[in-house]
């Protein structure tokens, strides 16, 4: 039986657990002193199912129940060997799930309208689940830490799988970048403080943010709620805003502040903990040709570095690149799974089309870009790797491998300790799902 991840369990079980009125609910099995809802069953399978999911219904249910029922032994017998999770992360990981939930459904006053709640209930609601989710998590962590795998634990992995049974993977490939964007001129600048001075004076006149914040702030995501961002911790804004946004009083109007996004005037909203509720107006500056322009030759200048050896082109990534990605040398990496290999199919097209002419260990020459939080710039793409698609391999695919390897020896590290304490904890399953379980929970 194919294990749903913890994490991916976390959003639909929170999400129907807090909707519970609306579903069947009671209470499925008993595990310790924990409970599994029939709720967060049903739920989770509705949720599934219009995802996409294929198969039956019943099947899915018991697999949804056999790891809600591990989810609760672990937490469990985190309680039992004094794991500890304390509230501040709670406090932080709701808030970032009601956000979540927000920005899809468009405001707090809808999300409460939806579940016929306050957000204060909703936090409620959720403070538990969110609890035992995290115990859970770093039970498994305790039971899987020491797991090691050796290179001849991946060879036997390997070996042990029949030929015929290997995945066909896609072509691939790996792609570093060194970014430079454009500097704001001086006239820019002006313009654009100008304008953010005016608001604030408006602001201080009598003159409502949120309003000001919607019509005219360049940040589309907030605009629509006014200019508010909801509550967040520390170190999710980018430095030179939190920095302002932590120092103002409830109501406040910060000075104009500039970060790589633009220019910002901050409101602060509330404050609870060591967490802001603050609207902003962002206004972002055009950039000249003269800007542009130097860009790319700065570009072009770190090029000429790495051909005539001066520079590695990782060497040059760390010290030149304005992208983050300069941490790994340059590599980008796959937000979705974290690796480093991107097949083909998936790679956004204007960057298949800058490297697809490339030879691998070769450099593009300086080509334009929009980033993903749509600032413009220049970048130089370098071939690291290409491969063909192929019948998965040692020698192609080895890292690939060893992360399958690993994964399975930690399975098997959790079944181990899952037969083990099946046996020593109360459990009693009331559900009527006629399932027949991986392991022996009645």
């Amino acid at each position: 039986m194919k294990r749903i991840s913890l994490s991916a369990l976390l959003l639909v079980v929170v999400f129907f657990t807090a909707n519970a009125q609306k579903k069947l609910d009671g209470v499925a099995a008993i595990v310790g002193e924990k409970i599994v809802l029939y709720s967060a069953i049903e739920g989770q399978a509705q949720q599934m199912k219009t995802q996409g999911h294929v198969g039956g219904e019943i099947q899915l249910k018991c697999q949804i129940f056999e790891d809600l029922l591990y989810q609760k032994l672990l937490a469990y017998q985190a309680q039992i060997d004094s794991v500890e999770v304390n509230d501040e992360e709670i406090v932080s990981a709701i808030d970032q799930r009601i956000q979540y939930f927000v920005s899809q459904i468009g405001s707090e006053q809808k999300l409460e309208e939806y579940f016929g709640k306050t957000i204060a209930q909703l936090r409620e609601e959720f403070q538990p689940v969110f609890k035992d989710q995290m115990l859970a998590q770093r039970m498994e962590g305790r039971i899987t830490a020491d797991v090691k795998v050796t290179p001849d634990d991946v060879r036997k992995f390997y070996n042990n799988i029949p030929q015929d049974s290997l995945p066909i993977l896609p072509a691939e490939m790996q792609i570093s970048q060194i970014v430079v964007y454009p500097k704001v001129d001086a006239q820019e600048k002006l313009r654009l403080k100008n304008k953010l001075l005016e608001f604030k004076n408006r602001v201080e006149s009598g003159e409502d943010f949120k309003f000001l914040a919607t019509l005219y702030s360049e940040d589309i995501g907030s605009a629509k709620n006014g200019g508010e961002l909801g509550f967040l911790g520390r170190g999710v804004l980018v430095p030179e805003f939190e920095a302002v946004a932590y120092k103002l009083q409830e109501g406040e109007v910060s000075d104009i502040v500039e970060t790589k996004f633009g220019f910002h005037l901050i409101q602060m909203i509330a404050r609870r903990g060591e967490q802001v509720n603050v609207r902003h107006i962002l206004l972002k500056p055009s950039f000249s040709l003269i800007s542009m322009n130097k860009a790319k030759s700065k570009l072009d200048s770190i090029i000429n570095l790495i051909k005539i050896d001066s520079l590695s082109f990782e060497d040059a990534a760390f010290q030149f690149s304005e992208d983050e990605s300069k941490n790994n040398g340059g590599l980008i990496i796959n937000p979705q799974t974290g690796a480093s290999s991107l097949a083909i199919e998936e790679i956004e097209p204007s960057l298949y089309f800058a490297v697809e002419n490339l030879s691998v260990g070769h450099i593009s020459e300086p080509v334009s870009f929009t980033a993903i939080d749509q600032r413009k710039g220049y970048r130089a793409l370098f071939l690291k790797k290409k491969t063909e698609s192929h019948r998965a391999n040692l020698q192609d695919d080895y890292d690939r491998i060893k992360m399958v390897a690993e994964q399975h020896l930690k399975n098997k590290a959790s079944e181990k300790w899952i037969k083990k304490k099946i046996k020593e904890t109360y459990i009693l399953i009331k559900a009527d799902y006629e399932c027949s379980f991986k392991n022996n929970w009645r």
